[in-house]
């Protein structure tokens, strides 16, 4: 699904296709995530924040991806990027950053030639390492792509 030019918005090629792949990617890749650095404070330099969430069209078997920049220092919206692929991976809970960072990858490297530069900040519609394996969507997209990233659940696991 992903056809950005920028190899760090590419999947790997070895991106799993069942549950117990998809769980052992997490357990072996959790290692990777870099907690901490240095982020600007909202309103104190220049730079862009993204919010990335996707949905779904089940009845199409479909799933869309959203990335917004906002500039750091005034919050305007300053770059949007969309992207739709096929879901590749069923609904397994605990897994559901396997079925959204295909369309993610795609809208972020979108995103990016739009603004002309990588993200200073990933906000996600999903945990981070507040997940049950301490890998959810947010850690996953940060260890995947370089960027900072911040996840945001609706729910505590």
């Amino acid at each position: 699904m992903t056809s950005a030019v920028d190899p760090r918005y590419e999947l790997p090629r070895d991106w799993p296709s069942t549950e117990a792949e998809a769980i052992a990617v997490q357990e072996r890749t959790r290692a990777s995530v870099v907690v901490g650095g240095e982020v600007p404070a909202p309103g104190t330099g220049p730079g862009a924040v993204v919010g990335v969430d996707v949905a779904y069209d089940d009845e199409r078997d479909l799933v869309a991806a959203a990335a917004v920049a906002l500039d750091a220092c005034g919050l305007d919206v300053v770059a949007e990027a969309t992207a739709v692929g096929r879901v590749t991976f069923p609904y397994v809970p605990g897994l559901l950053a396997f079925r959204e960072i295909p369309a993610v990858l795609d809208a972020l490297g979108d995103l990016d030639r739009r603004l002309g530069r990588r993200p200073d900040l990933v906000v996600c519609d999903g945990y981070g390492l507040a997940h049950p394996r301490r890998f959810g969507l947010a850690s996953h997209l940060g260890v995947l792509t370089g960027l900072p990233t911040i996840g945001v659940a609706k729910n505590r696991s």
